[in-house]
């Protein structure tokens, strides 16, 4: 025993001594864990007394264990003890570590997440508790055990009840808990059910109720802190952290099966003062995991459950907390590609903004709104607030951390969007190296961020042909949520609509050099109806999404001569984006120029390829001007009209309005320009505010231009 406590010593007086060389305190660290290695008894007690520990110690203690195969199953049976994993996840310093082990535990299927959900379910689900009267005595010891060995442990639960009650009084809700909106980092458009006629009505009244002006919460009374005993306080705090931490790891399954568990505990609490605040809190998160998952039906719910909350809103709820839900409820709205309702929640946000709210709030805030103004091809304004998030999760977080990440994610959608290509290539990439950091290689944000990349190489590919790049990502894409997903999941049909749009380009060019690669256009078509199949059954027809893989299956049948089917699917994504977006959105754009290209090239119909023609570029020209790349495919087919019905006037007419068009573009690429260069300029949250809001009733003039194709 006397050796034990000299080694943990000497590592705590190497980590303390500034004068002390790393390599002092590293020598320290590896001592102590080739001592843990092995089953001897005193390899046994050093394991055991690991927990006492001071947290910044515990935690390199864990990392390196982490990182040594033999001494992982007992690292995940250490941390799979919540009082272990409770004490870490509090401290804020540990979080990118913590992420670290959890990545490295699960790359070796050492299942940390669904270890510690079931033991947070297991310990506090509701209905288990109302039967614990019938329940297992020895389980009951043992939850007995484990609360007097919390009530021992360096933060007691009075501490942790006065802390938890302060930071909701303060407004102070820690910044490592609030999650994040990763997911729709990369635009990916999933949809659900649609809300039903008297949604809008109650979306007013909850507007009307969170936006009354309200001050700090009062300080908490003796009575509250009563209510708020030991036990709950214990699930309340470890659920919201447990579950966020979850979410932020992207094991979001298991992070919805903490706090559903939270919620329902929640829900059956007597009424105080912090019930609602609390609630919010959890619900706001539960939402995330749900909508990043793809699992609508339950994010519905969710969804449900807040508008029953309205009528209880009051002037206690943090502004903090108001802003943060009314972010989660945009990405959800955008994740189901219902952009009008994304958009306005994403205003309220903007609105409930406050400039003492917490770095990751605010980015959080912020790069919602770019993503809901981007889709409304509203882009000045996006690139006021995604340059504004960038910049500040740059500089309070750091370029490793996965907050700037999940930023960048959202900058390369952007860039993307506006015809910034190349950049938004680099941006994605940084992305992506920033993931793997954190999460290595078999994670759920890596797919998305190796899908994401892979769509941007396609689009910077496509005139090269060269799609190696791409179809590299793609297929690491796919393969990683193969493993990590059912084989019917959203985000894996996501990942294989952008592999069937590269199998098809692949086969495209093949076939030029006289090669047969049907096998390739009919795996393209097996990927694109998987797609559409899901579609279908989770969005209906009627939905933008929907709409797009019509579009993509139509591209499809086109290049396969199937010229009647491809028709066909082409007029079912006009009808439905034109009734669900309006005639002059950029999406009905595309899909009449692509229609337009089946009349002229395929199916002989001139008089009606030059009417969908002319209808393509007149939308493309109102949103994006003269320099927009997409144009020149509508030049090009008009020029083709003309010269086959012999109209030579049009004809040289529109071959000029292609020269100028190709000097325009040209200059702009020759030149560096950007039609929104990045915004560098420290602005603070009021100052962001005002220019957002001043610029609200503005047309979008931009000579910017989307070279988004059918796939996104």
């Amino acid at each position: 025993m006397a050796n034990n406590n000299q080694l943990m010593n000497i590592i705590a007086s190497a980590h303390a001594n500034n004068n002390s060389p790393k390599s002092l305190y590293d020598l320290s660290l590896k001592a102590s864990i080739c001592s843990l290695d092995g089953n001897t008894v005193r390899a046994l007690d050093r394991i055991s007394r690991l927990p006492e520990l001071p947290r910044n110690l515990l935690i390199d203690v864990y990392e390196m264990m982490s990182q040594q195969d033999s001494l992982q199953d007992t690292l995940l049976e250490e941390l799979s003890r919540l009082e272990v994993f409770a004490r870490l996840v509090r401290h804020s310093p540990a979080r990118s570590k913590l992420l670290g082990i959890l990545a490295a535990l699960m790359a070796s299927k050492k299942m940390l997440s669904s270890r510690l959900s079931e033991a947070y379910v297991g310990r506090y689900n509701t209905k288990q508790t109302q039967d614990g009267d019938d329940g297992d005595e020895a389980d009951e010891q043992q939850r007995r055990e484990d609360v007097e060995e919390q009530e021992q442990s360096q933060d007691s639960l009075d501490e942790r009840a006065k802390k938890l009650v302060q930071e909701y009084s303060q407004l102070q809700i820690p910044d490592e808990d609030v999650a994040s909106t990763s997911n729709s980092a990369s635009g990916r458009s999933m949809a659900s059910q649609t809300m039903s006629p008297n949604h809008e009505l109650e979306l007013s009244v909850i507007t009307t109720a969170m936006d009354q002006p309200g001050s700090a919460m009062p300080d908490a009374a003796d009575d509250d802190l009563e209510e708020l005993n030991g036990e709950e306080l214990q699930a309340i705090d470890l659920g919201l952290r447990l579950g966020s931490f979850l979410s932020e790891a992207g094991w979001m399954q298991e992070s919805i099966s903490v706090l559903t568990c939270l919620n329902e505990r929640l829900k059956r609490l007597p009424p105080h003062k912090y019930w609602l605040v609390m609630r919010l809190d959890c619900l706001q998160r539960l939402l995330y995991a749900e909508s990043a998952h793809c699992n609508f039906k339950l994010a519905q719910r969710t969804y449900n459950d807040l508008m029953e909350l309205k009528s209880s809103i009051n002037d206690r709820v943090p502004a903090d907390l108001v802003a943060i839900t009314y972010t989660q409820i945009s990405a959800m709205f955008f994740a189901r590609n219902e952009y009008n309702n994304s958009h306005m929640w994403s205003l309220h946000a903007m609105r409930r903004l406050k400039h003492s709210a917490t770095p990751r709030i605010a980015i959080d805030v912020l790069r919602q709104a770019a993503k809901a103004c981007v889709v409304k091809r509203d882009f000045a304004r996006a690139n006021l607030l995604i340059c504004q998030a960038v910049r500040r999760a740059r500089e309070h977080f750091g370029r490793r951390h996965q907050k700037y990440g999940d930023t960048l994610l959202d900058y390369g959608f952007f860039l993307l969007n506006v015809d910034s290509v190349f950049q938004s290539v680099n941006v994605y990439k940084e992305a992506l190296g920033v993931r793997r950091g954190i999460f290595g290689n078999m994670n759920f944000h890596v797919a998305i961020a190796h899908e994401d990349l892979s769509y941007a190489y396609y689009v910077h590919e496509y005139s090269t042909g060269e799609f190696s790049c791409a179809q590299d990502h793609v297929d690491k894409a796919v393969s990683i949520m193969k493993k990590l997903v059912p084989s019917n999941h959203l985000m894996l049909a996501s990942a294989k609509r952008v592999k069937a749009l590269l199998l098809e380009e692949i086969a495209l060019d093949k076939m030029a050099d006289g090669i047969d690669e049907e096998d390739l256009l009919l795996q393209s078509e097996e990927l694109h109806n998987f797609a559409l199949f899901l579609s279908l059954e989770v969005f209906g027809e009627v939905n933008v999404q929907t709409a797009k893989h019509y579009g993509n299956l139509g591209r499809l049948y086109q290049t396969m001569n199937r010229f009647e089917e491809a028709e066909r699917m082409h007029q079912k994504a006009i009808k439905i984006k034109t009734d669900l977006l309006g005639p002059f959105d950029y999406e009905v754009g595309l899909s009449t120029g692509h229609l337009a290209s089946l009349y002229n090239y395929q199916m002989k119909k001139y008089r009606e390829a030059e009417k969908l023609y002319l209808r393509s570029i007149d939308i493309s020209l109102r949103l994006f001007g003269l320099a927009y790349s997409g144009l020149e495919y509508d030049y090009l087919g008009l020029c083709h009209v003309y010269e086959t019905l012999h109209d030579f006037e049009k004809y040289l007419q529109y071959a000029h309005t292609l020269e100028n068009w190709q000097m325009l573009r040209g200059q702009n690429i020759t030149q560096n320009k950007f039609s929104y260069p990045a915004i560098e300029q420290d602005y603070s949250i009021d100052e962001v505010k005002n220019k957002f809001f001043d610029s609200c009733g503005r047309s979008n003039d931009s000579n910017s231009a989307a070279q988004m194709t059918e796939a996104k």
